[in-house]
């Protein structure tokens, strides 16, 4: 069984190959593809894949946006870190999405129900579909206002309007205010963070970085076709916009 993983989280996507060779120690793998970019170009070209895991938020955009312009024959598994905003889409469409951090015994049921399936069915080929699924992402999905920051013996509310970037760092995620002050959040991952904040006000630069759009100062040009994002305050380190993400930042900035 050949296997298409795409996730922007490395160490998600390497949990997730490991726990599939514990069921199918048969499974190979194609190369795991981190973007809504490179996934439309890769599944463009009709590859030999018998199952994709999905990640729904993408460092480029929601994936949903994917069968907008190409055509899946292929099952999906869609995995998300709440499962509060597309589990009815999910239902309506006989799609199986798994929670994240994904429990062993859900992956297998979502591979047993995989199994099952005598046919490759089409998912999500018609525009009505995505058009169904996309507008009941947007209606349940409520983004978040509000981190409480542990101060002391009690916890004080942190609005997301106050916060200029977050970032990863030794593992730990942190907030940084306008006002340059750190705090150190619960959540474990800005992937985890994708699909809490309003993608309209924050934007994952790249692995380190998820930035405000409030606090961009100016933007200037790097090396190799790479984008430098100054900010306000300053970060410590750089920073940088991929070449490949490079135009996707430039439209969501003007956007």
């Amino acid at each position: 069984m050949e296997i298409l993983i795409i996730e922007d989280e490395e160490n998600a996507a390497s949990q997730l190959s490991a726990m599939l060779l514990e069921y199918c120690p048969s499974a190979s793998f194609a190369p795991v593809i981190d973007n809504i970019t490179d996934a439309k170009a890769y599944l463009s070209s009709k590859p030999a894949i018998d199952l994709i895991f999905l990640d729904i938020n993408l460092s480029d955009g929601i994936s949903f946006e994917i069968f907008k312009d190409v055509k899946i024959d292929i099952p999906v598994i869609f995995t998300t870190a709440y499962d509060h905003y597309a589990v009815q889409a999910f239902e309506l469409n006989s799609i199986d999405y798994l929670l994240k951090p994904i429990r062993k015994e859900k992956l297998v049921s979502a591979l047993e129900k995989f199994r099952r399936l005598n046919n490759r069915q089409p998912i999500l080929s018609s525009s009505m579909a995505i058009e169904k699924i996309t507008a009941l992402l947007q209606a349940q999905m409520s983004y978040k206002q509000n981190f409480l920051i542990p101060y002391n013996n009690r916890l004080v509310p942190l609005n997301v309007n106050e916060i200029s970037w977050f970032e990863l760092c030794n593992g730990l995620v942190k907030a940084v205010t306008s006002n340059h002050t750190t705090h150190i959040l619960e959540e474990k991952s800005l992937d985890e963070l994708s699909d809490l904040l309003d993608p309209s006000m924050f934007y994952r630069a790249n692995r380190q970085y998820m930035i405000s759009r409030k606090a961009i100062r100016d933007v200037h040009y790097y090396f190799n076709g790479r984008l430098q994002v100054n900010l306000i305050p300053e970060p410590e380190d750089k920073v940088v916009v991929s070449k490949a993400k490079a135009m996707h930042f430039k439209n969501w900035l003007k956007a």
